[in-house]
């Protein structure tokens, strides 16, 4: 056998076994991507396509309605009271959770005693299931034997709001409990963020006079904006998808007042049986997080770009 032969013979065999490991790693990894396609990538392309029908176990044949679910939906009061609320909730909720996750960090940075107990203890809300705490709530918002009211009736002798039965106090009891529950999260992605800042930053500031306001405005902050604006993209968009603590504590009452996107689909898809209508409204719920998403997104990259 030539030398040439052997060679040419030696480069095929080398072809063929990277060929081999290549099959190989796409069989291994095969059984994943077929699973994930099943449980993610199918149902959500069914979704979609359920939203252009009116199925429904009401209805004895399933047809093509093309718009007609969304062009319903922006009719509907119940969904536009469900919109307004949404938005509403998410730009309270998300301001409130990046302010008090901010605050919390800040403290949790400083070095005393006992620091790393409290940075556990911070968890402890986030790590709760969200159904628990708002039942939780429940009962200490209840306007007859709550601690809240009575706390409050301490204080001021005959004073007893009535949380869960005003549409605007129950608006704001939902607001609350979502940033408490969800904050320390923040706070934890926030701390890491400002373990970061080297401390030569925080001693020039120093040496120059800077008081502590003017240190975390000129300092902190610039440093942190890119993450704080990573960590508000991820807050606003599970803010618009946030279903347990509604479901928990309000059932979207009184009324529509505390009703949310997820949870109206839960309600027209599981309890009202409309399935078409339901996709369509949990398809825009999923393009407003998408908006979200890209708009954050793009400005991200502009001011990281930029810095």
């Amino acid at each position: 056998m030539s030398i040439t032969s052997v060679a040419q013979s030696a480069v095929t065999s080398r072809r063929r076994r990277h060929v081999n490991r290549i099959l190989l790693a796409y069989g291994l990894i095969a059984p994943a991507v077929l699973w994930r396609a099943a449980i993610a990538v199918y149902p959500f392309v069914h979704t979609i396509v359920q939203s252009f029908t009116n199925e429904s176990p009401l209805n004895p044949m399933t047809h093509w309605v093309g718009l007609r679910n969304f062009v319903n939906m922006f009719q509907d009061p119940v969904i536009t009271d469900t919109l307004v609320f949404t938005a509403v909730f998410t730009i309270a909720s998300t301001i409130l959770q990046l302010l008090y996750a901010l605050g919390i960090a800040t403290l949790l940075n400083r070095p005393f005693s006992g620091r790393t107990l409290v940075r556990a203890v911070n968890l402890l809300p986030w790590a709760m299931p969200a159904i628990v705490i708002a039942t939780a709530a429940q009962w200490l918002f209840n306007s007859q034997f709550g601690m809240i009211d009575d706390l409050i009736n301490r204080v001021i002798p005959g004073l007893r709001p009535i949380w869960l039965a005003s549409p605007a106090m129950a608006r704001v009891v939902v607001i609350l409990v979502d940033v408490w529950k969800n904050a320390p999260w923040a706070a934890i992605i926030l701390l890491a963020g400002l373990q970061n800042i080297p401390g030569e930053l925080y001693e020039a500031a120093k040496v120059d006079g800077a008081s502590p306001w003017r240190t975390f405005r000129s300092v902190v902050v610039p440093i942190m904006a890119p993450l704080i604006f990573s960590v508000t993209v991820f807050v606003a968009s599970y803010r618009v998808l946030t279903f347990d603590i509604v479901y928990g504590l309000t059932q979207g009452g009184p009324g529509t007042s505390t009703s949310l996107l997820s949870y109206q689909v839960y309600k027209l898809a599981f309890s009202g049986l409309y399935y078409g209508y339901g996709a369509s409204v949990a398809i825009f719920a999923f393009l407003v997080v998408l908006v979200i998403s890209v708009v954050g997104y793009t400005f991200m990259r502009r001011s990281e770009n930029n810095m």
